[in-house]
């Protein structure tokens, strides 16, 4: 038995056959391993087409959250346990070289900051300044391809807090940043109850706990995007946000290219990775990036109506 099957102890016959999310629950304390693997579903809401690959992609050039660990846990055994796919994590943007993109259905950004495609530390010489730039483009331009020629991007949380004068990449995930204020329980509607990216809600709003983001106004847009959640917009504390058309999006989908897109901002906190109902949704959007849930992205422009 792996090491990370004796961390989980009690649970341990979950992580039979799970290699990768073993190895992933060593940065994970036992207590919220547990928590993890009791949330997670028993099945996808849809047969693979066939066997998925998926990157788990976290670099971060700007803030990191120390949910990382336990989301690529969490995201890694949801779909190991479900069958829905196989994980590769990394923090290496190598991988987004076109040759080695092209092994993975597609590409989940957990938690990213910033300008994932350079390095940490922006070298000093003006050649080497010169070949980190010309990398850079390789990679972004290798990204949209991936996507628009078929495959998917999903992101979670600060997703969206990367590459933000980035207007392609904006595009792709559909909104942009514009800080986060609130950080406390906050009640969300469910804007499609009978979307297949909304059924784990059973047509119910809720209310979680979690840091909850705005965006650039000219971003996350209804009219470009479906979107599935969104803050209450009677709740009595949306005033302390600045979007100009009062609109707080919580999670879309989208289409770009021949390639499928989805977003979702809850992932700030750990317990969010072992939130069942999110857990859900996060399995729902994922497969559909993967191209094999299918579901409706087409924009309405005013949501929930």
């Amino acid at each position: 038995m792996c090491r990370g099957c004796r961390l989980l102890g009690t649970v341990a016959v979950f992580c039979i056959g799970l290699g990768a999310a073993c190895r992933a629950a060593e940065e994970v304390r036992p207590e919220v391993r547990q928590r993890v693997v009791v949330a997670m579903p028993e099945s996808a809401p849809a047969r693979p087409q066939a066997p998925r690959r998926l990157l788990i992609f976290s670099k971060t050039n700007g803030f990191r959250h120390g949910s990382i660990p336990v989301g690529v846990f969490s995201l890694t055994m949801l779909g190991e346990k479900t069958g829905a796919w196989t994980a590769v994590h990394s923090e290496d943007e190598a991988l987004f070289e076109p040759e080695s993109l092209r092994q993975f259905d597609a590409v989940l950004l957990l938690n990213t900051t910033g300008e994932i495609f350079r390095p940490r530390a922006w070298p000093a010489d003006a050649a080497q300044q010169r070949m980190v730039r010309e990398r850079e483009a390789r990679l972004k331009q290798s990204l949209v391809d991936f996507v628009s020629g078929g495959k998917g991007l999903a992101g979670i949380h600060s997703a969206t807090d990367t590459y933000q004068n980035w207007k392609e990449f904006n595009d792709l995930m559909g909104g942009a940043f514009a800080g986060h204020p609130w950080h406390t329980e906050v009640p969300v509607r469910v804007l499609c109850p009978e979307h297949p990216l909304c059924a784990m809600f059973e047509g119910r709003d809720f209310k979680i706990t979690d840091e909850i983001y705005q965006f650039r106004n000219e971003t996350a847009l209804p009219s470009d995007r479906r979107m599935l959640l969104s803050l209450d917009p009677q709740w009595d504390q949306l005033s302390k946000g600045s979007r100009k058309d009062g609109f707080y999006p919580i999670a879309w989908l989208g289409t770009y290219g021949r390639g499928r897109t989805w977003y979702c901002s809850l992932g700030h906190r750990d317990e969010i990775f072992h939130h069942p109902l999110i857990l859900r949704h996060y399995l729902a959007g994922v497969q559909y990036a993967l191209g094999d849930l299918k579901a409706d992205a087409t924009p309405k422009p005013r949501p929930g109506l």
